[in-house]
């Protein structure tokens, strides 16, 4: 059975971006998406409230192995990026985060690095997840992610026991 997988990223300014990693051939063979819901629906969930953010959220990391933080610019400002940080932290889930500084948005603009969200985001004791060694950081571009994601997840998933 293929692994599944949850994105976690900003929405509103990284979606072509997500959506360009999400469609790799290593990600679409070898492993189960989380939905990529439209923005018309995701739009409609916000309007309905915290609630309804909070149960879709954890209703699509059910099942989930590992977290893939998706991050650009402003990626670390957005608390449901935290909450499903800290929420696969609490479940034993893996988290790999990749940061895509580098990569065209849909208006063929590149943003500058931003601060990894697991900078933000903590476990129990207010340690922030960002020092978990097995919780690894890599650069779409540099490291290689179109050939090398895989891998990572596959690394992700062991070093928490899944």
């Amino acid at each position: 059975m293929a692994r599944k997988v949850f994105f976690s990223f900003h929405y509103e300014r990284d979606s072509h971006r997500v959506s360009q990693i999400r469609e790799c051939n290593s990600i679409s063979q070898h492993f189960t998406k989380s939905p990529f819901i439209p923005k018309s629906e995701w739009e409609s969930i916000e309007r309905t409230g915290p609630t309804a953010i909070r149960n879709w959220i954890d209703k699509n990391m059910d099942g989930a192995s590992v977290i893939i933080l998706c991050f650009g610019l402003k990626t670390y400002t957005r608390p449901w990026v935290k909450y499903e940080l800290e929420k696969a932290h609490k479940e034993n889930r893996g988290i790999i985060a990749i940061d895509m500084s580098g990569m065209s948005t849909m208006q063929n603009e590149i943003d500058g690095a931003g601060i990894n969200p697991l900078k933000k985001a903590v476990d129990s004791f207010g340690t922030e997840l960002f020092y978990y060694s097995n919780y690894k950081t890599y650069h779409w571009i540099m490291d290689g992610g179109r050939n090398n994601i895989d891998k990572w997840i596959d690394k992700a998933a062991q070093l928490v026991g899944r």
